[in-house]
Parts: C-alpha cells; sequence; structure tokens
C-alpha cells in the first residue's frame, strides 16, 4: 500500500481529490444588464452581456459538421435549419454604453464598444468625468483569463488589459478559491479621474492596497 502511494499517478489522484475537497462550490446567475454609475452620479455605464440565440449553438454544430450522417439525422437538420431565422445565426458580444447624465430624465450617449470580456465582466467602475472606466474579472471565472483588469479611455477603446498574476501582490495560491475562480478583490475604486485603487484580500484576510495611474497605465 505505501509503495502505491508513491506512485506519481495516485499522488496525482490525492492531489486532484485534496483540491476538490479545499475548493469552495459555486453557482452563477445567467448574466444580465448592469448599470454603474460614477461616483458623483453624473455617469452611467450600461453593460449588456454576450447575447446568444438558443438556436445558435445548435446551427453552428449543423453547419459546421461534415461527418456522415443517417438519413434521420439528415432530416432532422434539414427541419431545423428551415425554421432558424437570420437572428438565430448572430452571436452578439458583450457590449458597454456610457451615458452622461442631464437633469433628472434625460442623458446623452457618449460612447458604446463591444468590451473584451466573452460574457461580460463582473464589476465596473466609472471616473467622475467621464475620461475612463475600468472592468473586473469575467462572468463565470472570477480571477481568471487575460481580461481581470481592463481600462478603457473616454472613447470607450480599450488601453491596458491584465491577468490577475501580472497585477497580484500575493501569489494566486493565497486567494480564497471555488471550482470557478479566484476571489482576489476586496474593494476597488476612483481616488480621483486619474488613479484607481484596488485592494487585495486573501484567504486569510491578508489585504493589500495597489494605486493604479491611469495617465502612465502602470501600477505606482
Amino acid at each position: 500500500m505505501k509503495r502505491l502511494l508513491r506512485h506519481p499517478i495516485y499522488l496525482l489522484i490525492l492531489f486532484g481529490l485534496l483540491v476538490s475537497m479545499i475548493a469552495k462550490a459555486d453557482t452563477w446567475a445567467n448574466p444580465s444588464v448592469k448599470t454603474y454609475y460614477s461616483d458623483n452620479k453624473e455617469f452611467i455605464l450600461i453593460i449588456t452581456p454576450k447575447r446568444t440565440s438558443d438556436k445558435y449553438y445548435l446551427w453552428n454544430y449543423y453547419k459546421s459538421n461534415n461527418h456522415p450522417q443517417t438519413k434521420k439525422i439528415l432530416r432532422k437538420k434539414k427541419k431545423f435549419m428551415q425554421s432558424i431565422s437570420a437572428q438565430d445565426t448572430v452571436l452578439i458580444p458583450c457590449k458597454g454604453e456610457l451615458y452622461r447624465v442631464k437633469g433628472t430624465t434625460d442623458s446623452v450617449l457618449i460612447w458604446e464598444r463591444t468590451l473584451l470580456n466573452d460574457i461580460c465582466p463582473t464589476y465596473a467602475i466609472v471616473a467622475n468625468d467621464g475620461s475612463s472606466i475600468a472592468t473586473f474579472d469575467n462572468w463565470y471565472s472570477t480571477g481568471y483569463g487575460v481580461n481581470v483588469f481592463v481600462v478603457y479611455d473616454e472613447k470607450g477603446n480599450a488601453r491596458k488589459t491584465y491577468k490577475l498574476e501580472e497585477i497580484s501582490p500575493f501569489p494566486l495560491n493565497d486567494y480564497s478559491m471555488s471550482i470557478s475562480s479566484l476571489f482576489w478583490r476586496k474593494n476597488v475604486h476612483y481616488i480621483d479621474n486619474d488613479c484607481i485603487e484596488i485592494i487585495f484580500e486573501t484567504d486569510e484576510n491578508k489585504t493589500t492596497k495597489r494605486i493604479y495611474n491611469l495617465n502612465r497605465l502602470e501600477f505606482e
């Protein structure tokens, strides 16, 4: 038995079991349209997640599947392809819209752009002068991916994007984790129109603040 436990395969299995026991189970709601205000309430950012028809993935499967098929499958495919509309074949990416508030009932569109997230970010903040926004994490996978922190300019163009390992003051293993995510972010906010404060927090509640300079596009 001891020899078996020393075998690399058994060690990997044991490691996987330990990780699965440590990692927390999690559930995600379906993404929805989110609204974020600047602190002074003069700007509103509306983020609409990626939208697909219920038939999109099946249409894409039938379109790309060139393997030999039975008559029954071909009839099913033909019937399905005849039932879809042009909208069923279109994938609409995640979108951000920034508005300036005028009065209590009116607003003016500043920019509308496709955001870099596949589905949508989990959180966003807006500068008080509308000169930038910042988005954080990816829906269904907090802490993972190339868009954990993204900075956009006054026209909605992406200026800089970061992975968590590129900005984290802690080793990634120090963060609380679940099956899908790493929970690294305690708080984020604009200190002023040129600087963002990000507070990182580990699984043991250790925190560190970092200041991001939007003019230099780097941490101070």
